[in-house]
């Protein structure tokens, strides 16, 4: 049963098109969701709380035919929602796009990893039935599928902690490009000109990124 504060009509404004609940018969497709490689390394280890950003008022979803508008340059997957009608999604309005209310708590809908490998427009094929967490791992080769784990969790912990590294330099530098003052700006424009960077290399997230780019960029941050 649907609450009444799950009428989620009035986010219309948070995604630029009019919100549709599905009819009760209606199909609903395989949901998947990027939630970027902090948070899938907690969800890894099993301390995801919110499958949601912090301050997201509702959760964004896509099916197998999205394309996503970047570029991955590290392997991250992605989530799959096992029971999609378990979220209560809606339409987005947005081809592919579904939103719903943010779950009180991750556990009570059955959600698993998507490994980096798998080509989305495979996945509905390869998850076809599959409606549980002993389902998918079998799904996706057993033990093929806990190796594929592992690795991307090894991945991720050297990846986040590049993350780290480079954030705590980048996030005041950040700041001074994006502060108005136009002197600071410039200042900082200047510096990433003459290491071959652009406002793109400080402010696009951290993954997508090409290697050769965030190596520059680290190299850079080390010298300001």
């Amino acid at each position: 049963m649907n609450r009444p504060d799950e009428d989620l009509s009035r986010f219309r404004f948070h995604t630029g098109a009019t919100l549709r609940r599905l009819a009760p018969d209606e199909p609903c497709p395989r949901l998947y969701r990027d939630i970027g490689p902090e948070a899938m390394a907690r969800f890894l280890a099993g301390r995801l709380g919110r499958l949601a950003g912090p301050l997201a008022p509702i959760l964004y979803t896509r099916t197998s035919g999205y394309r996503e508008p970047y570029c991955d340059f590290e392997p991250i997957g992605r989530l799959v929602f096992l029971r999609p009608r378990e979220l209560r999604p809606w339409f987005s309005g947005v081809a592919d796009v579904y939103v719903a209310p943010i779950p009180r708590a991750s556990g009570r809908v059955e959600v698993g990893f998507l490994p980096p490998h798998v080509d989305f427009s495979d996945a509905d094929t390869l998850l076809e039935g599959v409606r549980n967490l002993a389902d998918l791992r079998e799904a996706l080769g057993s033990r093929d599928y806990d190796e594929s784990i592992a690795e991307t969790r090894s991945g991720l912990d050297r990846l986040n902690h590049e993350l780290a590294e480079a954030e705590s330099i980048a996030r005041p530098i950040r700041n001074r490009l994006q502060s108005g003052d136009r002197a600071g700006s410039d200042a900082v424009r200047d510096w990433l000109s003459r290491h071959g960077l652009d406002e793109a290399d400080l402010c696009r997230a951290w993954h997508h990124l090409p290697r050769d780019r965030r190596d520059r960029l680290r190299a850079a941050l080390r010298s300001f």
